[in-house]
C-alpha cells in the first residue's frame, strides 16, 4: 500500500470527526443546552419564568381548569395525546446542576380537555454511588 494514500484516509477520518463534534457543539449551543462560558443554562418551563412549579401546580383546579386555561396560564408544554382521547402535559425545569434531576408538573386531561388530576415531582441531586 502506497504511505501517501494511508495518510490522506487517516487525516481525512480525523477532519471528519472533527467537523461532527464541531456540528454537536453548535447544536447544543443552538438549544440553550450548552452555555459557552458558563456551563449549561437554567431555562423555566412557564411563560412566568418566576413560577414555580408548586405555584403552577396550586394555579390547576381539576374538574373546572380546561387546556385554554392552563395554556393562557403556563404556556405550552409536552404533549402526549393518548387513543382515547386523554392528554399529558408535561412541564419539565431544566437544572443547571449536572448531578441533579429536574422538577417536573405533569397534568392529565380528560377526553373533555378538563384537568382530571396532576402531579409534582421536585427535583433531587443524584449523589454518586
Amino acid at each position: 500500500m502506497n504511505n501517501t494514500w494511508c495518510q490522506h484516509r487517516v487525516f481525512g477520518r480525523l477532519r471528519l470527526g472533527a467537523v461532527l463534534l464541531l456540528c454537536g457543539w453548535l447544536a447544543g449551543c443552538a438549544s440553550g443546552q450548552l452555555a459557552l462560558f458558563g456551563g449549561q443554562r437554567s431555562t423555566p418551563p412557564f411563560r412566568d419564568p418566576n413560577l414555580s412549579v408548586q405555584a403552577a401546580s396550586g394555579s390547576l383546579a381539576p374538574g373546572q381548569s380546561t387546556k385554554a386555561d392552563v395554556l393562557a396560564a403556563l404556556g405550552p408544554a409536552t404533549v402526549l395525546k393518548f387513543d382515547s382521547g386523554y392528554e399529558v402535559w408535561a412541564y419539565r425545569t431544566k437544572s443547571a446542576e449536572p448531578a441533579s434531576t429536574h422538577a417536573e408538573l405533569v397534568i392529565l386531561f380528560a377526553p373533555s380537555g378538563v384537568v382530571a388530576k396532576s402531579r409534582v415531582r421536585p427535583a433531587y441531586v443524584v449523589s454518586a454511588p
